[in-house]
Order: C-alpha cells, then sequence, then structure tokens
C-alpha cells in the first residue's frame, strides 16, 4: 500500500508541478498581440516658399539696342533654407510667342533678387508679358507616428498597460 501511496502522489505531484509550469508559462511568455506606436524621422521634399514682389513690363530705348521691352521680376525667398530659383520670362504679340528668357539664380533664407529679360521689339510693338517661378525642391525631416504589433505576456498586460 505504501508503494501505491507513494505513485499516487507522484502522480499528483507531477500533475501539480505541470499545472503550475503552465500557468506560469501563459502569465509570462509574451503571446498577447498589441500595438505599440512610435515616432521616426523621415525625410520628405517640398518646395521652398517665395513671394514676387514686383513685376513690370516696361517699353524702353537705348542708342545700343534701339526699342525693346524689358520685364523685371522681383522674388523674395521666404523660406527657412536657400535653394536655386528659376524665372521663365515670357513675351507675346499678335502673332503669338515672341521670345522666351530664363533665369536662375540663388537666394538665400530672407534675401530677393530681380530677374531682368529684354527683347528686341519694333516701336509700338503691341507685346503681353507673362512670367512662371519655379522654387527649388528642398529635402527636410518631419516625425512620423508610426505603429507596430509587439507581443506582451499576460503579465506585462496587467502591470504596464
Amino acid at each position: 500500500m505504501s508503494n501505491e501511496v507513494k505513485k499516487g502522489s507522484y502522480k499528483k505531484l507531477i500533475i501539480g508541478v505541470i499545472v503550475v509550469a503552465v500557468i506560469l508559462a501563459i502569465l509570462f511568455i509574451p503571446m498577447m498581440p498589441t500595438s505599440e506606436a512610435y515616432n521616426v524621422t523621415e525625410p520628405y521634399e517640398r518646395k521652398a516658399t517665395y513671394v514676387v514682389d514686383d513685376w513690370d513690363l516696361v517699353e524702353k530705348w537705348s542708342l545700343s539696342i534701339g526699342f525693346y521691352v524689358q520685364s523685371d521680376v522681383t522674388v523674395r525667398n521666404t523660406d527657412k533654407d536657400g535653394g536655386t530659383f528659376k524665372v521663365v520670362h515670357k513675351l507675346n504679340d499678335i502673332h503669338g510667342l515672341f521670345g522666351t528668357e530664363t533665369d536662375s539664380f540663388y537666394l538665400s533664407a530672407g534675401a530677393s533678387h530681380t530677374s531682368t529679360a529684354t527683347f528686341d521689339t519694333t516701336m509700338g510693338q503691341d507685346t503681353l508679358g507673362t512670367y512662371s517661378v519655379t522654387a527649388p525642391t528642398i529635402t527636410d525631416e518631419q516625425i512620423v507616428t508610426k505603429h507596430r504589433t509587439i507581443y506582451k505576456s499576460i503579465i506585462e498586460l496587467l502591470i504596464y498597460g
């Protein structure tokens, strides 16, 4: 009988150890998926900000050129970064596009520049001018919140949330 009692108590002890091991495994082994937010700094591209302070289209005359039309565009960089800006001056007359001139220049933050283009015309020629400004592309950084799945144990979830 004492052997039978020993065998029965060993079975109970082994079952008890297994039950405790399973409970500990369930409580401490990470197996519950949860979502965690984290921040990273990522580069992104944007156009520099600017303001056109003035634009003039004036018919002029000089001894060296004769009659001509002058287009003046004053661009001010309002961005925190500098870069190379491009101004395209276009002049049209009654026949369509008469001429195009392109001017590229570097502007530091807060600086301004007057881009000038001259078009050789005749006296009284009916013209219409336009311009376009292309700002530089700036590579900047921004903080982005991302999410990832991590696994926590039941104890971690109970203690830390």
